[in-house]
């Protein structure tokens, strides 16, 4: 009996597990025993587990409930066997932390309170870390009123075991979690996908549109199909939600090319099929420049009307004929489809004013008008709305006329003669001296060959010196007939203004010239002083001074 006994021991104690300090083993907790937790863990006796050695997230153990310890130390003269949950849990955080710090992932942790101003201690379920403040990164308060108790994800930086020193960051967590978020972003981004993005800001050259958390640039070529010298004001502004398409993702250079206008096909495609010339269409004025009105036809297609086809007239503004926002019928010139050009005319859709102008008038009728502009060469005179006549400055009057301003002035109203009308070039040329007497026809009732006048010098020339003997009429004494005495300049015998009384020698009807001699009237003088001296008893051989004159210009009339 006694040697079963010792057998049956000896069987017992065969069964029983061999444990060391430092094995971790699970094991089953009985029953509390005071300040102590009986755990069996397959030894021959429970071990003891103190309270204060339960995991920092275990306060209650239950019976029955299965833990995880760790052998701190073994009582073989008594068979007693001491452990620690909070042992064996640390050691198992820190070798998940040691793996974390390796690997580079991230780790859960709890701010627990401030260190000066260097940083913060953070709980990493149960052990201790240091958060640097420079590491605490963006998006967050950094006052630990706000921070204590926030669960937050970072990344250990530095990692000792032995002198238990671990040092996280919540920076180089985002950091990492931007570049795969980022890499996550471009792989998405494919050529020709459409996106919804953000609007962040409008610059002179695009729009910059925030897609998935980076920013992609919409250059102005990009937003419409027209061409626009910036993004239009109006039309864009930081936060709109906008609609884009991707023309190229470049994730080594951190660039997104992003386009508006290839959401929807070009409208320059068949744009010679739907506005060929001639035809007639409707659009509205979106901008008036200098050098003429842009006409939107539809989405992104604009013609421009040049400011000699905005009205039959010559308007000095293109303001004073449209206004952005008019809407008004056009009539197509030309397109070009390569350079993206339509050439409009707005006044070729109104009646042509110049249509039958040469029968409204007529050759010789007199017209009455009102002075648009005058120029060195003469003024132009506005017949009608459209049409104008030009009053050359040699048929502004009888009289000689320096300039036409001397006469003439804009806004002036006047009444002419239709002289010539040229309908193919639209040019009416008019005369103001066709309705005032012909000064010459004046003069040749007054004056004839062997007329003694008199007037002023107007001009001295090399040949001679004009004199003026009506207000509209000049005769030319030439250098040869201005004194008996030989002369090699007028210029020796006479002055500008100087007063001269002369004889006409001879009048050319046709080119309107007049002919006069200072030297006749002086030998005649000459001749009558001579004349007083002679006797008259050969009969009557001596002429009065006005017979002498009368047979000289006989004389020079028949040479």
């Amino acid at each position: 009996m006694v040697e079963w006994i010792q057998m049956e021991e000896a069987l017992d104690e065969s069964d029983v597990r061999l444990f060391s300090r430092g094995d971790t083993v699970r094991g089953r907790v009985v029953q509390e025993a005071g300040q102590d937790i009986l755990v069996d863990i397959g030894y021959k006796s429970e071990a003891i587990l103190p309270k204060r050695e339960l995991a920092p997230h275990h306060e209650v153990a239950q019976p029955g409930e299965e833990i995880e310890v760790l052998i701190t130390y073994i009582d073989e003269e008594n068979g007693t066997v001491y452990i620690s949950e909070r042992q064996a849990y640390l050691s198992k955080r820190y070798g998940e932390l040691e793996r974390a710090y390796k690997t580079g992932a991230s780790v859960s942790g709890v701010i627990l309170d401030e260190v000066g101003e260097a940083g913060y201690n953070v709980s990493l379920g149960g052990i201790r870390a240091f958060l640097p403040a420079s590491h605490l990164g963006k998006g967050i308060s950094t006052k630990i009123e706000r921070l204590k108790g926030k669960d937050l994800e970072f990344r250990i930086i530095e990692f000792s075991r032995r002198n238990r020193n671990i040092v996280v960051s919540r920076r180089e967590f985002l950091k990492e979690l931007e570049e795969k978020e980022r890499d996550a972003l471009f792989a998405s981004l494919t050529p020709g996908t459409v996106v919804e993005g953000t609007v962040k800001s409008v610059v002179d050259f695009g729009v910059f549109v925030d897609v998935g958390g980076h920013d992609g640039l919409v250059h102005r070529t990009e937003i419409c199909w027209k061409d626009v010298p910036v993004p239009p004001p109006d039309k864009f502004a930081p936060g709109q939600k906008v609609q884009v398409m991707v023309l190229e993702a470049d994730r080594e250079e951190g660039r997104i090319s992003l386009s508006m206008k290839r959401l929807r096909p070009d409208p320059w495609q068949g744009i010679a099929e739907r506005y060929p010339p001639k035809a007639r269409v409707k659009g509205k004025v979106v901008s008036v420049t200098d050098f003429g009105a842009f006409v939107e036809l539809e989405e992104d297609v604009e013609g421009l009307v040049h400011i000699s086809e905005l009205s039959w007239t010559t308007p000095k503004h293109p303001k004073d004929v449209v206004t952005e926002g008019d809407e008004v019928e056009v009539v197509v010139l030309a397109v070009d489809a390569d350079r993206k050009r339509i050439s409009l005319s707005l006044r070729r859709a109104l009646p042509d004013p110049w249509d039958d102008v040469g029968h409204r008038y007529p050759r010789g009728a007199l017209v009455e008008g009102k002075v648009t502009n005058v120029t060195d060469f003469g003024a132009f005179v506005e017949l009608e709305q459209g049409v104008e006549g030009l009053i050359h400055i040699s048929e502004i009057s009888w009289q000689r006329v320096g300039h036409p301003k001397e006469v003439l002035a804009p806004g002036q109203t006047v009444r002419a003669i239709v002289l010539k009308v040229d309908e193919e070039e639209r040019r009416i040329s008019l005369s103001l001296r066709a309705l005032q007497q012909d000064p010459w026809e004046e003069f040749l009732e007054q004056y004839s060959v062997g007329s003694i006048v008199s007037g002023p010098i107007t001009q001295i020339k090399d040949f001679g010196a004009f004199v003026r003997l009506t207000p509209a009429v000049e005769g030319l004494i030439h250098v040869s007939e201005i004194s008996p005495d030989r002369i090699a300049s007028p210029s020796e015998a006479l002055r500008l203004g100087q007063e001269v009384s002369a004889k006409i020698i001879g009048i050319n009807e046709s080119k309107r010239q007049v002919r006069l001699s200072i030297k006749k009237i002086a030998e005649e003088v000459e001749d009558a002083e001579k004349d007083r001296f002679l006797t008259p008893q050969a009969g009557r051989e001596t002429f009065t001074l006005r017979e002498r004159l009368k047979g000289l210009t006989e004389e020079e009339e028949g040479e």
